[in-house]
């Protein structure tokens, strides 16, 4: 490898040293209840900062930057073409992924799919990844509520090859114990729960990305030290060369010189 090459990778190494924080982005069919759980996650309770409503309003990929990470919201998937490539986009940036279900009962097609493609694009990192969060709990019983994540459970099973973890929360039930200070309410939507995991997660994630920094450091320092070995096994290989072909050149000189001074002596004596 180069100088240059080095040089290049160095460059390009600590760029991304300063680039994003961890993403956090959710997704799911429309009205599953994603931005009113990003609205809680960022604790914006009383004034949204992603957008709600019975009618499609995501319709481009929106982020919030909080102190540890970046909340990313997708279009609701199935709306339309454009929506669906804007939510796809943002797997690619990612680093943990909350796909969230209104448990009205199992994955859809489309959310099967889309899983499929997810699990794909993340690769060996989906497992520790993918988080399932099912919402609006408050709107089916424990019962049903628990039917429908075995049921899911299965469908990820057959899908990604893994069950990711599933939290069941409750935005609104979190919304109106933090309004009317019910720390049970609070309790009970499950959203805490749901936040010290996502906490945790970008904790690993950011513990990954320093292991992944310390052995692309020693794989460039190799790559310096390679690079030293090169230029001194070339520099080595010029002396060699010139004391190869000036040797012949240097014997004729010494030969020179000693005749030089052997006429020398003789015109002398000579004189003498």
């Amino acid at each position: 490898m180069t100088y240059q090459e080095i040089e290049s990778k160095v460059e390009a190494f600590m760029a991304a040293q300063g680039s994003a924080m961890p993403v956090i982005v959710a997704y799911g069919l429309m009205n599953a209840g994603k931005s009113f759980l990003m609205n809680m996650l960022t604790e914006h309770v009383q004034q949204e900062y992603f957008k709600t409503n019975d009618l499609r309003e995501t319709v481009e990929n929106k982020r919030c930057v909080s102190r540890q990470c970046v909340y990313l919201d997708t279009p609701g998937l199935d709306a339309n073409d454009e929506d669906d490539a804007h939510a796809q986009s943002g797997a690619h940036e990612g680093d943990i992924v909350m796909f969230v279900h209104q448990p009205q009962g199992e994955l859809e097609k489309v959310e099967v799919a889309f899983l499929r493609k997810l699990g794909a694009s993340l690769g060996e990192h989906a497992s520790s990844n993918i988080v399932v969060v099912l919402s609006k709990i408050e709107k089916e019983t424990p019962e049903k509520i628990a039917q429908i994540e075995a049921r899911i459970g299965q469908q990820c099973a057959e899908v990604l090859g893994f069950t990711p973890p599933v939290f069941r929360v409750s935005g609104k039930l979190y919304q109106d114990g933090i309004l009317r200070q019910k720390d049970t309410m609070v309790a009970a939507s499950g959203i805490d729960a749901l936040l010290a995991h996502v906490q945790q997660a970008v904790a690993d994630v950011r513990a990954v990305r320093a292991e992944k920094s310390r052995l692309a450091i020693d794989a460039m320092l190799k790559d310096v030290e390679q690079a030293q070995r090169a230029l001194r096994r070339d520099r080595n290989s010029v002396r060699a060369t010139v004391a190869s072909r000036f040797g012949a050149f240097n014997e004729q000189i010494k030969q020179l010189r000693s005749f030089l001074d052997d006429s020398a002596a003789s015109f002398k004596r000579l004189q003498g």
